[in-house]
């Protein structure tokens, strides 16, 4: 399995609560308060140097810029491309973070035991239920390498869920689409 990234754009509003400096002089991070979290967002060399000196920790700051997301934990980095001061909050304390836009996707082992096994069958079964359901689009069937499972085979790994499941029958389809997928 591959770790994917995926870029969108991000935009909170809440308190400075400090600057994260490198190499004792350069502003690196900012840290905003979004109740109840934290949030860490980088500042490009270009942005560093148009910081205002009137943003001090306590003020209520607008961050605007991309987020992106890295691998299967959805771990992600936000970077700012705009920094904003305000007088007065909109709302106190609102993030607003796209949900993750990554297709969700149901993984099928294509090696020969589990092919053997009914692999192939069950993948066709997946797409005709996927597509009678109206999920065609949304959901990505992959075909994948071996998942370490030979003798259980057929495999199938259903994602963001990261579920596993081992000697998948096609009359088993709707039950898991049904589970993942309602």
């Amino acid at each position: 399995m591959s770790n994917s990234t995926a870029i969108a754009p991000f935009r909170l509003v809440g308190q400075l609560e400090s600057f994260v400096m490198k190499d004792g002089d350069k502003v690196k991070y900012l840290r905003v308060s979004v109740t109840p979290r934290e949030f860490w967002v980088k500042i490009p060399k270009q942005l560093r140097q148009a910081l205002s000196p009137h943003l001090t920790p306590g003020v209520w700051v607008e961050v605007q810029g991309t987020r992106e997301t890295k691998g299967k934990m959805g771990e992600f980095k936000l970077k700012a491309n705009r920094i904003q001061q305000l007088t007065q909050p909109e709302s106190p304390y609102v993030i607003i973070l796209p949900e993750n836009t990554d297709k969700k996707r149901i993984l099928v082992c294509q090696k020969s035991s589990c092919w053997k096994r009914g692999g192939e069958t069950l993948c066709q079964q997946l797409e005709t239920k996927l597509c009678d359901r109206g999920l065609g689009d949304q959901v990505e069937i992959k075909l994948t390498g071996c998942l370490k499972q030979c003798k259980n085979g057929p495999n199938v790994v259903v994602l963001p869920d990261k579920a596993r499941y081992s000697q998948v029958h096609p009359r088993q389809v709707d039950k898991l689409l049904e589970k993942h997928f309602k």
